[in-house]
């Protein structure tokens, strides 16, 4: 008994010795110390890797959406899709990173900036959204470098875009140059109105600027005025700003004027009834010489193409190419209508003073018109433009007196509009029929 008893006291001694000891602590805790910091460590990796990998994703989810969207405007949707893809897959093979888009991933449609939303619209041209993605159901997931340890063997990463088109203000309404813009004095610019030169603007006394206009250049240290200048162009000041544009109108102007008889292109009229072209050879033309709906090829035999104002005094709904120099006769107004001549001469469209171009319509949708010319612009007084246009790859000149109620004038030399303008601008409203290469920006 004594011996029994003795033993069971021995092996109560050495639980109590083994609850005491300390020993070998450490290890253990280090054991699980390091086993903590290399999962910790291994999900790190992982997740860096994760979001390197969306990164990537992202740059691909931008290229595509700005590809798309450039490319409608010479696409059907289903090749501008292709097209993008087919980018994108130049820096990011199939091969290796599988289906990270496809073209259920595109989407057409427009954005409203107001609301921060993206609203599909398989016709329209204003706005792109892509998605891109790498799932675990598209076999393509992000692989993972230690999570599959505990089972988790890929991420799911996606990613979206959304690209917009869209107008800088002042080639949707004002003066646009590459050359001087140059005006001189007594002249109004209201609502907004705005005046830009990739050069610089030179501007006389007693103009007027109301709050809202703009006028632009790269340097204002190369604004031209009088010493009183800001003294005597009220609102001068506010609306000088510091910008250089791209005018790409200028750069694409071939191609536009190509592209008028091209139905599904962005530049054909939308009140013509047949894209055939009718050929037509005159020493003079009136306004009903001319059919509504229709594309007519003026011939001229090397003289001047002189449209007179005959009896209507209107050319309405109709698009007439050249390669001549054209003449409007005084009077004649350009109702829903497009001249374009590739012409490189300095005066290949001209006119004496009252030509109209567009509708008295107060900013009213439709009823503008557009001429565009690889040569230069020059009018006498009293130019009236209601929602039109001029594009010329040179020079733009018209003298005292001209009125504008929506108008753009883009010129790849100068402006100069010397003095007594009064120029309005109508915003978006009835200057839809205008022509414009877009420009491009991430909404999203």
């Amino acid at each position: 008994m004594r011996d029994g008893l003795g033993y069971g006291r021995g092996l109560r001694a050495v639980g109590r010795r083994l609850r005491r000891d300390e020993a070998g602590g450490m290890t253990i805790f280090g054991l699980f110390t390091f086993l903590s910091m290399a999962i910790i460590g291994g999900l790190a990796v992982d997740v860096t890797h994760a979001y390197s990998e969306r990164t990537r994703l992202q740059v691909a989810a931008d290229v595509a959406a700005h590809a798309a969207l450039f490319n409608r405007r010479s696409m059907s949707p289903d090749d501008a899709k292709l097209a993008a893809i087919n980018l994108v897959h130049s820096t990011m093979p199939k091969s290796r990173f599988g289906e990270f888009i496809r073209p259920s991933d595109f989407e057409f449609g427009s954005y409203d900036y107001a609301l921060r939303s993206f609203v599909p619209d398989a016709a329209s041209r204003k706005a792109m959204r892509v998605n891109t993605a790498r799932l675990q159901a598209r076999s393509n997931g992000v692989d993972s470098f230690f999570s599959h340890l505990i089972g988790h063997d890929s991420w799911d990463v996606r990613t979206a875009a959304v690209f917009v088109a869209f107008l800088p203000p002042c080639f949707r309404e004002g003066f646009t140059a590459e050359g001087i813009v140059k005006v001189n004095s007594n002249n109004a610019y209201l609502n907004g109105f705005c005046l830009h030169s990739n050069t610089h603007v030179s501007i006389n006394n007693k103009n007027t600027f109301e709050p809202g206009t703009a006028v632009s250049m790269p340097n204002l240290d190369l604004l031209k005025m009088p010493a009183s200048g800001f003294s005597h162009n009220a609102g001068l000041d506010a609306a000088l700003k510091v910008e250089t544009q791209d005018i790409r109108e200028i750069r694409h102007l071939p191609d536009i004027i190509a592209n008028l008889s091209k139905p599904g292109s962005p530049h054909y009229p939308s009140y013509l009834t047949s894209s055939a072209i009718i050929d037509i050879s005159k020493s003079k033309y009136i306004p009903s010489d001319f059919q509504a709906g229709r594309i007519y090829r003026l011939g001229c035999n090397g003289a001047t193409a002189k449209i007179d104002p005959g009896i209507t005094l209107i050319v309405s709904k109709v698009v007439l190419l050249t390669s001549c120099d054209v003449q409007i006769g005084a009077g004649v107004a350009l109702e829903d209508a497009v001249i374009a001549t590739t012409s490189v001469s300095t005066a290949s469209i001209k006119g004496p003073s009252g030509v109209r171009l567009g509708r008295i319509d107060n900013c009213q949708p439709g009823g503008g018109a557009q001429l565009l010319t690889l040569g230069g612009v020059t009018f006498s007084a009293d130019l009236q433009m209601h929602g039109g246009q001029i594009i010329a790859k040179k020079d733009v000149s018209f003298t005292a007196g001209a009125t504008g109620v929506g108008l753009s004038i883009i010129a790849g030399g100068t402006i100069d509009g010397t003095s007594g303008m009064t120029m309005f601008a109508c915003g978006e409203r009835g200057m839809e029929g205008n022509f414009h290469i877009d420009h491009y920006r991430l909404a999203e």
